[in-house]
């Protein structure tokens, strides 16, 4: 989905005003561009040069003339005549009005002001200084390029020969196309209106009331829930396109920006610092520059740009409204332009890296176009939001916060008076054209359905009309069944909104056993995703496994650990389960089980009362999914996360109760599971895993904690080389150590992807994982051998993830007090793979 998303996203619209003057601006002597002055046609109204000291100024009044002024530089007026509209500046340094600058300071004058706007964040951020607000949004997103700036000549594609002359190869007529094309309609174009509340101590809710996407009869809800923009310009990271980078006012700011002030300019209070800001270090990507506007009374910021330039160019407006009454600088638009860029540098958006600038060097130099541009360099993408309606400080209730973003049932059904109602920009005849052709295109190839089938594949189904196929069901293996053929699926919405029938079926090919499972649930309240079902099930699980109830495990979250399973339990138990979600980001599961249960291997449960091989029991278990940092989106297809914050938190509970039922045991098992990943901003990332059980109470084999292990110690050496797990105990036996009181720890850091070629990108990783168990009554447990682990176990290794087609290596030593007396039975070397969908 990011991929094709990628492709749309390079190009933004340009606006048709009907006066324009462009220009670029340098310096008299050099000759070199200078970047971010301030061109003006008024007092108030104007622009800034680029980073390559380009301008483009646009108006719905004619321009008679225009005002540049640049730091350390003389001032200038142009006149600018009707046969110029193409301006080139040339400033000439002015020493003194430098010197007033920098020379008498003792220090970079732009640094305190940073300092001071660092320094007065809270006051100046509005979900800081406020107790409450709310307003609504209009967004519009194009994707087009101006007809105009197109030649609509078909264009000849020869190729150079090694003495000069030309060969004649085709005649291309992309640009007539896409010329005619472009003079009725844009590339792509959609709309959104939003409301926003917020309420001090919960998080910024935005409830989208109408969206509109050319093609779709139904919006892409994933794509409306990525964040091309950040709402302002005050966190310690600003989000571009989902990616998110260093802000230049953080508060570690001053380590990794250069500033430097250009201008004072005045704002609708006095003036306002215009200071340039770029990163310190080159790194591999290309990081944030440009300009920030900062109030010389209060250093909040009343209007910012940021750029990103490689192989795309990326720039990013912010736009402040002082309201007097609050005495606050509130965010009234934002903007974002893309279009194809002249750097080769790489550019990280929606969490991956851009880097097919360099692949573009590659293409066959002999090949020329004597037209010049494609489509491709004249295309621009761009979105804009305007905030209006704006109240402060009245009441505001956010229910459910944690649902950052929610969509009303009918925000795809909304008629033209709804959103001539809210629409802050109008439609153009060419933008009614785009809905009208792109929904005429996008039926007749059924890229909607195809959409949607995408969409559920990669949640790990498969959809049919009535029934979502699941794709983990169909294939899988490990060492007791064999190859573990099956079929199962749930009923989808096309069904019931409210009623869902699940069930599978399997058959192992070594085992020769059928195992399946049955059962149904009916949603009680749509917006606390209540639902409470039945079901029966026989099937296996693993012995002494650490899962939970609260999680599923999807079709992409693919563990080899299972391939070399071998101590399974079969249960035949008829379950009801209730699902309830206390809040969006706290969700519960409560599941009552009965049924027999008996281990796949020799085993007998022998205690002063009783001699057991197989056994009943009698279940209540109650699961919680706490992840406090995390987001979700209410969509008409469902509860999404939207945003996968830490730490994330699993507790679960399960209690048996002898005699119900004929229940053998009276236990009480309690497991948690802490995990925390630190993403940084270069790349490299830092996650910790923690893990907690205990048991009380007589217990059989089944429901003791087995520490993940993933290792053997057959001989000859290289057949112990399978795949590795995911947080599993590598040097570790499969049930070498049993316990039912335990905790561990596991730390890895992966540093960032390191180039070897184009194809080849693999990650390190540097791994520690340690845990400590104990066992009581370990002689009730007959038929197997148990080890214990009281005095800690520890092994530390390191990851080569992902060297080619998703498969690289690791290799992990066992040390400490459960280290094997000969070497190679501590060492561990296994392949890995990592599943890539390619973004």
């Amino acid at each position: 989905m990011k991929k094709l998303l990628l492709l749309l996203l390079f190009f933004p619209l340009i606006s048709f005003a009907q006066y324009q003057v462009s220009g670029i601006l340098t310096d008299t002597k050099t000759k070199e561009p200078l970047p971010f002055a301030t061109v003006l046609i008024n007092e108030y109204n104007g622009t800034v040069t680029n980073i390559d000291g380009e301008f483009i100024l646009k108006s719905n009044k004619k321009i008679d003339e225009i005002f540049i002024s640049y730091i350390g530089y003389d001032s200038k007026t142009i006149a600018v005549s009707k046969n110029n509209s193409f301006l080139k500046i040339e400033l000439k340094q002015n020493v003194e009005s430098l010197n007033e600058v920098v020379i008498t300071s003792k220090e970079n004058p732009a640094l305190q002001i940073i300092r001071n706007a660092i320094k007065n964040k809270k006051k100046n951020n509005i979900e800081l200084a406020l107790n409450s607000f709310k307003f609504n949004a209009y967004n519009k997103l194009v994707i087009t390029a101006n007809p105009d700036s197109i030649s609509g000549e078909l264009d000849s594609i020869f190729k150079l020969k090694k003495d000069g002359s030309k060969h004649f190869i085709t005649v291309d007529s992309t640009n007539y196309e896409f010329k005619k094309q472009l003079d009725r309609t844009h590339v792509y174009l959609t709309e959104k209106i939003s409301n926003y509340t917020f309420e001090s101590g919960k998080k910024k809710k935005e409830t989208i009331l109408a969206s509109r996407m050319a093609g779709l009869q139904q919006p892409l809800y994933e794509f409306l829930a990525i964040t091309i923009q950040d709402f302002d310009f005050y966190d310690n990271t600003y989000t571009v396109i989902g990616t998110k980078y260093a802000n230049p006012i953080a508060d570690n700011a001053l380590k990794q920006y250069e500033y430097q002030i250009l201008d004072t300019v005045k704002n609708t209070q006095g003036n306002s610092f215009m200071i340039y800001y770029k990163p310190k270090k080159k790194e591999d990507t290309v990081g944030l520059q440009g300009v920030l506007y900062i109030d010389d009374q209060s250093y909040a910021i009343t209007s910012a740009i940021a750029e990103l330039r490689g192989v795309i160019d990326v720039k990013a407006t912010q736009s402040y409204k002082y309201i007097d009454e609050h005495n606050i600088w509130f965010p009234i638009e934002t903007h974002i332009t893309i279009k194809k860029g002249e750097n080769g540098e790489d550019i990280s958006l929606l969490g991956g890296t851009i880097e097919f600038g360099r692949r573009e060097t590659k293409r066959d130099s002999t090949i020329t176009r004597p037209k010049g541009k494609g489509p491709e360099d004249l295309m621009y993408f761009s979105s804009k939001s305007t905030n209006f309606d704006i109240e402060i400080n009245q009441p505001v209730t956010v229910k459910r916060s944690a649902n950052t973003l929610e969509i009303v049932d009918d925000a795809y059904k909304q008629d033209e008076e709804f959103w001539n109602k809210y629409r802050t920009d109008s439609i153009t005849k060419r933008g009614e054209e785009t809905y009208v052709f792109l929904d005429s295109v996008v039926e007749e190839e059924g890229i909607e359905k195809k959409l949607n089938i995408a969409r559920k594949v990669l949640n790990g189904y498969f959809p049919t009309k009535y029934v979502d196929l699941d794709l983990s069901k169909i294939i899988s293996y490990n060492n007791y069944e064999g190859f573990r053929l099956g079929v199962g699926g749930i009923t989808n919405t096309n069904f019931s909104q409210k009623y869902r029938i699940e069930s599978y079926v399997a058959f192992g090919t070594k085992d020769t056993d059928i195992k399946f499972k049955i059962g149904g649930s009916a949603r009680l309240n749509r917006e606390t995703n209540t639902w409470i079902g039945v079901n029966y099930t026989d099937d296996l699980k693993e012995s002494a496994s650490m899962d939970f109830i609260s999680e599923r495990d999807g079709f992409f979250a693919l563990n080899t650990r299972n391939l070399n399973l071998s101590d399974f339990y079969n249960y035949k138990t008829t379950n009801v389960l209730l699902a309830h979600d206390f809040l969006p980001n706290l969700e519960s599961k409560l599941q009552l089980s009965a049924g027999k249960y008996k281990p796949t291997f020799k085993y007998t449960y022998i205690s002063p009362d009783k001699l057991l091989q197989d056994y009943n029991l009698t279940t209540a278990t109650i699961g919680f999914q706490y992840n406090p940092n995390s987001e979700y989106m209410n969509s008409p297809l469902g509860k999404m996360r939207i945003k996968n914050g830490y730490p994330q938190y699993t507790l679960q509970i399960t209690k048996s109760f002898e005699n119900l039922f004929e229940s053998d045991f009276d236990f009480t098992r309690v497991n948690l599971k802490v995990r925390y990943d630190f993403k940084q901003l270069r790349g490299s990332s830092t996650k910790f895993l923690f893990q907690g059980g205990i048991v009380f109470g007589q217990t059989p084999v089944s429901h003791l904690f087995n520490h993940s292990p993933n290792s053997n110690f057959q001989n000859p050496w290289a057949r112990r080389v399978t795949f590795a797990g995911t947080n599993s105990f590598e040097t570790m036996g499969y049930n070498e150590f049993l316990s039912d009181k335990f905790v561990s720890l596991q730390v890895k850091h992966a540093f960032k992807k390191f180039e070897i070629s184009d194809r080849i990108n693999p990650r390190l990783s540097l791994v520690t994982r340690a845990g400590v168990g104990f066992l009581e009554n370990r002689i009730y447990h007959n038929g197997i051998t148990i080890k214990t682990m009281e005095k800690g176990y520890f092994e530390s290794g390191i990851e080569l993830n992902s060297i080619l087609f998703g498969l690289g290596f690791n290799a992990f030593y066992r040390y400490g007090a459960y280290q094997n007396p000969v070497w190679s039975d501590n060492l561990s070397v296994k392949l890995s793979y990592t599943l890539s969908l390619g973004f």
